[in-house]
């Protein structure tokens, strides 16, 4: 596959990309799932402002690395674009694109991976471009960064309505176990 690619610098910088977003998929799913485990403890034993301020300040690695391979996806793209690779297509056929659309190409596939099925079934987009379906390492190369974005915010939403619960939870028990919380005094 590397020999069809012809491998440049711009499709080794798409591939260590591709590979960063995979390994921190990987980091998010399993490290960050020991970092909720912990956290879940914290809010049973504290639950105040102070720990929702630290449940927040746990998905900032999230939010960074999504904002990071973003920039990065974009560069990417705007990188093979100018080694010639056709990457981008109108429906009719190949286009090339600037940064602006290699951006909106980019944040339609943010919102695709975080939407799912809305944005297809209603067939709604923010860029007029998509991408070229016969370049299928593009395609391959899309999909790992629509799927970056799919997993990391799934994880944010369940594991923040999670905590957030467990903090709702916890404060409404508060007034009916003022006498076990005396016990810690």
């Amino acid at each position: 596959m590397l020999a069809v690619l012809n491998t440049t610098p711009a499709v080794l910088v798409a591939i260590a990309v591709a590979g960063m977003m995979i390994s921190a998929s990987v980091f998010i799913l399993f490290y960050h799932h020991r970092k909720h485990e912990e956290l879940d403890q914290w809010v049973d034993f504290s639950f105040s402002r102070e720990t929702l301020r630290t449940a927040l300040m746990y998905y900032r690695f999230m939010a960074v690395s999504m904002l990071v391979f973003y920039v990065l996806f974009t560069i990417s793209c705007l990188l093979l674009q100018a080694e010639g690779h056709q990457l981008f297509s109108d429906g009719t056929g190949p286009v090339h694109s600037g940064p602006i659309g290699a951006s909106l190409f980019a944040i339609d596939l943010m919102l695709r991976g975080g939407f799912f099925d809305i944005m297809e079934h209603f067939n709604l987009g923010v860029s007029p471009i998509s991408m070229n379906r016969g370049s299928i390492w593009f395609v391959l190369y899309a999909f790992i960064f629509r799927m970056f974005y799919a997993m990391a915010l799934i994880k944010i939403l369940i594991s923040f309505v999670w905590i957030y619960g467990k903090i709702r939870m916890a404060r409404q028990v508060l007034p009916t176990s003022g006498d076990q919380l005396r016990l810690f005094e």
